[in-house]
């Protein structure tokens, strides 16, 4: 099956929900239900094929198909003062490159191909998260560029942004604008690198292209991706292999599976009756046949397994929340008192919890940080008695924990964080909910880790001086949405570092408990 996004909203890295993906937790490939992430946030996948976006001076940006565009001024004076825009004219492409850097670099400049959604809020109100936002993602890419060249660019070249902008609400398919976008970046304009996690096509054709791609979303990719493509680099989680191992040992270790009464959701007698609701595609049903469900069974339980399939647009949402409901019924039906959610961006949560509500089932979820339990909690889109005796593991503070327990100068925190924020203030940039910052600090952990890198290789950059480079990172990732990275040869998906998480009685919240604990 093609990749699609499944999100729903457009969240940082980690977006929930939304129409059209990329960041960029964000959020947000659509083929399954669900926040979209854009970064480490829950979002809506974006797409847009007609009109014609303009930036803050005017001019056009790239919208859907491809609009005409022009290559704007020097960005010598930062992010204001011109741009890649969109379109068939301008940029590196349109002279031949005498150096041997890679495409989009030259001797003073580095050009980036940034996607950016719009609608991404409507799309993730129509599915039922409301309080779900992504912020404005845009904005919040100019911020962190912004900062960048007014010290001293990357590689001692000033970054120049070039748009693409999706529109969630859009009745195009999300792989024909991700296509669009590929022939943007790689065709029009040539790009040194993209920050967004796209569809399954889209990073094939971007891998093809000879670009970098670096995302910091919510689970996207499948572990073959990862394996195929070296240029591609995840921030925002551990490839989906790791988490469904990790999945089995938290739940385990937590005593999950005693028994649970799912009428009253409450401890029960009976043995423990599994089941697994997870998306029907390339990426995570690998995942859950190879590791999740022979886990479970040498634990002596065999799970019942609703998979649910992709969507194509932001209207076909309404037709997997039927999916989703349909299993939620026959989980019922069938005495199912444990539910494991093995998911992208919380979308699936969002539409099983509130179809059990209805229902009066409530049983004992197992969760991670793609489901964004908290978020929705907090967001008032689900019920807090949903979550009662939710156990699992987390990766990212600003999706799993309240806001007071995840200050800026708090245990989960760290100066990346705190920079980030910083330079987004200073930007004018405030953020309505945990979601929208984490798509902030998902630009951030991906536009200052590519600055830090390519830094070591200013004479030459390409591709492979990028990768050499990156393989000798280890832990000094410069991000500040998660709990720890680690990048060296081979891994890629950088995510190293969770706690367990489990919902509490006292403050009727999910959070931390126990060490901080390293992923296999």
């Amino acid at each position: 099956m093609r990749g699609r996004c499944r999100r729903l909203a457009w969240v940082a890295a980690t977006a929930l929900l939304a129409v059209g993906c990329g960041t960029t937790v964000s959020p947000s490939a659509a083929r399954n239900a669900g926040l979209t992430s854009s970064g480490n946030g829950l979002s809506v996948p974006g797409t847009s094929t007609t009109g014609t976006a303009t930036d803050a001076n005017g001019l056009p940006v790239a919208a859907g198909a491809g609009a005409p565009g022009s290559l704007a001024g020097s960005t010598s004076g930062g992010v204001g003062s011109g741009g890649v825009t969109g379109g068939t004219a301008g940029g590196p492409a349109a002279v031949a490159n005498p150096s041997l850097n890679g495409p989009g670099v030259t001797a003073t400049k580095i050009y980036l191909g940034f996607v950016y959604s719009t609608n991404a809020d409507a799309v993730n109100k129509a599915a039922g998260a409301n309080g779900v936002t992504t912020g404005d993602t845009r904005a919040d890419a100019k911020a962190v560029i912004d900062d960048i060249n007014k010290h001293g660019g990357v590689a001692g070249r000033q970054i120049v942004p070039v748009w693409f902008s999706f529109d969630s609400t859009s009745t195009a398919t999300i792989d024909s604008q991700y296509a669009a976008a590929c022939a943007h970046f790689t065709q029009d304009t040539h790009v040194f690198a993209v920050f967004d996690a796209g569809t399954a096509s889209y990073r094939q054709c971007i891998q093809n292209a000879g670009v970098v791609q670096i995302s910091s979303n919510l689970p996207e990719a499948s572990d073959a991706e990862f394996a195929r493509y070296p240029g591609f680099v995840e921030l925002g989680y551990p490839r989906l292999g790791r988490l469904a191992q990790t999945m089995v040992t938290a739940l385990a270790d937590q005593s999950y599976f005693s028994g649970w009464d799912a009428r009253l959701g409450q401890p029960g007698a009976a043995k423990a009756k599994v089941g697994i609701v997870t998306y029907d595609d390339q990426a995570f049903s690998p995942a859950v046949d190879r590791y999740l469900i022979p886990g479970l069974k040498k634990l002596g339980f065999t799970p019942e397994v609703a998979r649910i399939g992709q969507v194509s647009t932001a209207s076909d949402y309404g037709n997997q929340a039927a999916a989703v409901q349909s299993a939620q019924l026959k989980f019922a039906s069938d005495g199912v008192d444990h539910v494991i959610m093995f998911e992208g961006n919380g979308g699936l949560s969002l539409f099983f919890m509130n179809q059990a509500e209805s229902q009066h089932y409530h049983p004992r979820y197992g969760v991670s940080t793609a489901s964004g339990l908290e978020v929705l909690i907090n967001a008032g889109d689900v019920q807090k008695d949903q979550a009662i005796g939710a156990i699992g593991y987390g990766w990212i503070p600003g999706l799993d924990l309240t806001a007071d327990r995840n200050p800026d100068n708090g245990p989960y925190s760290n100066a990346a964080r705190r920079h980030c924020m910083a330079v987004m203030k200073a930007h004018g940039i405030s953020y309505a909910d945990a979601n929208a910052e984490s798509v902030g600090l998902s630009y951030c952990s991906t536009l200052y880790l590519l600055d830090q890198v390519l830094d070591t290789t200013p004479g030459l950059v390409t591709r492979q001086t990028f990768l050499d480079a990156l393989d000798r990172v280890g832990t000094n990732a410069p991000d500040g949405g998660s709990l720890g990275l680690f990048l060296g040869p081979g891994r890629h998906d950088a995510t190293q570092k969770y706690y367990y998480w489990r919902y509490f009685d006292d403050c009727q919240c999910l959070h931390y408990t126990g060490p901080r604990r390293t992923l296999p």
